[in-house]
């Protein structure tokens, strides 16, 4: 399989070898607004805009689709995914990360209200000649797609610009359909967490179960003025340095998700919500376990534990 990531890294880079960027960095700034409010009716109003997106937010997208895509691989490795249902689907970033992660995928559609990111989408796909033939392009409202006869739907960056009662349509289109996942990704911050939350909530009342983060299907142990987020780390394109005025190579990007599934989950016992301090003689892992958020402390007497915790970070699951 070819390093997917990288061939989206490179698709970027070639889609602005004709572009002038000078002009985009306000658009940048406003955009960055955006997702710091969470609350946008119409999120591209401009060119600029879609083209900063592209520039500084496809990658962290893709990594974050790609870390919950992980996650079903690794705690169900028995349900096949071979096809895709993108609802929201923007320049086609989710097909990237579905193409990295099953190898079987033979069909992915994407539906997206705007034909420009559509456009944008199928010119990365050309570039990068990854998923192109097995991907269908769709320019509509996601609210009035009823199809959802495929292995997995996915919402990535999406919920948050849709109200409640939208997205119990979708859960319930998806619910009466043949489909066995659906995962929800919102930004890490409170607002997106909430939503998560609350679509979580949703999931579990309507009698599914839960593959990911969480353990178990009790009462979520977040604090009020707290929230459950997870994070991947994103190359830095010196496109994306020049119009953030950034300094590192890199930026991680926080995220917030479930996913759900029609099947029966073994789930791990617990997750991991933050950073794992280390000492000399033990280890503590804020961990979501049993319905409570708790410090656990591995003495390193404890040498099968210790072992295993020594080697994990922040969202993993702990299952020892």
């Amino acid at each position: 399989m070819k390093d997917i990531e990288k061939e989206l890294f490179l698709s970027i880079n070639n889609l602005f070898e004709h572009i002038s960027i000078k002009n985009l960095k306000s658009s940048t700034k406003q955009l960055t607004k955006k997702y710091r409010n969470q609350k946008a009716a119409k999120f591209f109003v401009s060119e600029e805009e879609r083209l900063s997106y592209i520039a500084c937010r496809m990658m962290a997208t893709f990594k974050a689709i790609q870390y919950a895509l992980n996650e079903i691989k690794s705690i169900c490795p028995k349900i096949k995914v071979q096809s895709a249902l993108d609802l929201g689907a923007g320049p086609a970033t989710s097909v990237f990360a579905f193409f990295s992660t099953f190898k079987n995928l033979k069909k992915l559609h994407l539906v997206e209200k705007d034909e420009k990111m559509l456009f944008y989408g199928k010119g990365l796909l050309t570039f990068s000649n990854i998923g192109l033939s097995n991907t269908t392009f769709e320019k509509n409202d996601i609210l009035k797609i009823k199809n959802y006869e495929f292995d997995a739907v996915i919402l990535s960056y999406v919920a948050n610009e849709l109200k409640n009662f939208q997205i119990e349509k979708i859960i319930n289109r998806w619910a009466k359909s043949k489909s066995k996942i659906i995962i929800f990704i919102e930004p890490g911050t409170m607002y997106g967490f909430k939503n998560i939350r609350w679509i979580r909530q949703k999931l579990i009342d309507d009698g599914f179960d839960i593959i990911a983060p969480c353990p178990n299907k009790l009462r979520c142990p977040m604090a009020k003025n707290d929230w459950c987020h997870f994070y991947v780390r994103v190359k830095r394109s010196k496109i994306h340095k020049y119009l953030k005025d950034a300094k590192l190579g890199y930026e991680d990007e926080k995220f917030s998700y479930v996913i759900a599934t029609k099947e029966k989950v073994k789930t791990p016992k617990s997750r991991i919500l933050r950073f794992i301090t280390k000492s000399k003689r033990e280890i503590t892992l804020p961990l979501c376990k049993d319905g409570k958020f708790i410090y656990e402390k591995i003495s390193i007497k404890d040498k099968n534990k210790y072992k295993t915790a020594k080697k994990l970070n922040w969202g993993d699951s702990f299952d020892v």
